[in-house]
């Protein structure tokens, strides 16, 4: 059996007693079908936003900075960043050693150094990283030259869209995304039982997949800070 989003939606499709697709026919789905291939993303979607660290979701972003200046955006797919892993590459070209940056409360950096923003030929490697309002971050002091900075950051989840798509979600927890889509299929439904004792299963298979993977993921620390978490929450939690 393959793991693409036809095949998962198929199984759903063979819980709900309906008639499967086939590849030919996958994007003209109609009626119920359509909502059990909405099903299959509702659940992946669910997964996401029970955890924001999972492993799979995991990515180191490189960003070259440009020389005099301070904010700069997380990549538009980041649903949470690890402020706790900025860090400055080492290159030799540009005389800089490698070097972690420290954490600096945005409202410290109003009040101490913001001044550098309106100010010029005062930059040099950054020391610092703040997070800021819009959920973005800034440096101090400001990059005097093109250094190169790298983080890590998690993910959103891709919308499965063709029938060959394969989901971010690891093969093993398959059964997990389909007792997902199974419930809410059943809720599309009107079913309000049976979606009761399937979501119940599905978030049982979510505990699971925490205890696997991050029970030993030992970077998944109290440091990650949602992407979509206003500013202010937790800033000293680091």
């Amino acid at each position: 059996m393959a793991y693409d989003y036809l095949d998962i939606t198929n199984e759903v499709i063979a819980r709900m007693n309906e008639v499967s697709l086939t590849a030919a026919n996958f994007t003209t789905a109609r009626g119920f079908q359509v909502q059990c291939k909405n099903a299959v993303n509702d659940s992946i979607n669910y997964i996401n936003q029970r955890e924001f660290g999972w492993p799979f979701t995991h990515l180191t972003n490189t960003q070259t900075l440009v020389a005099g200046q301070t904010r700069y955006s997380v990549p538009a797919t980041s649903q949470s960043v690890d402020y706790d892993s900025f860090r400055i590459s080492r290159d030799t070209t540009l005389a800089v050693a490698g070097i972690t940056l420290r954490i600096l409360d945005y409202k410290e950096y109003t009040q101490k150094y913001i001044s550098q923003e309106t100010t010029t030929n005062i930059g040099s490697v950054p020391k610092f990283v703040f997070r800021t309002p819009d959920n973005n971050y800034g440096l101090h002091p400001y990059p005097d030259k093109a250094y190169e900075l790298k983080f890590e950051h998690f993910i959103k989840p891709v919308l499965l869209v063709a029938s060959t798509d394969v989901p971010t979600v690891p093969e093993q927890f398959r059964q997990v995304i389909v007792d997902g889509a199974t419930a809410y299929a059943y809720q599309y439904r009107g079913e309000a039982q049976q979606y009761g004792i399937n979501f119940s299963r599905f978030e049982d298979g979510i505990k699971q997949m925490q205890t696997i993977l991050l029970n030993r993921a030992d970077y998944i620390r109290s440091t990650y800070i949602p992407y979509s978490q206003r500013y202010g929450a937790g800033a000293g939690g680091f």
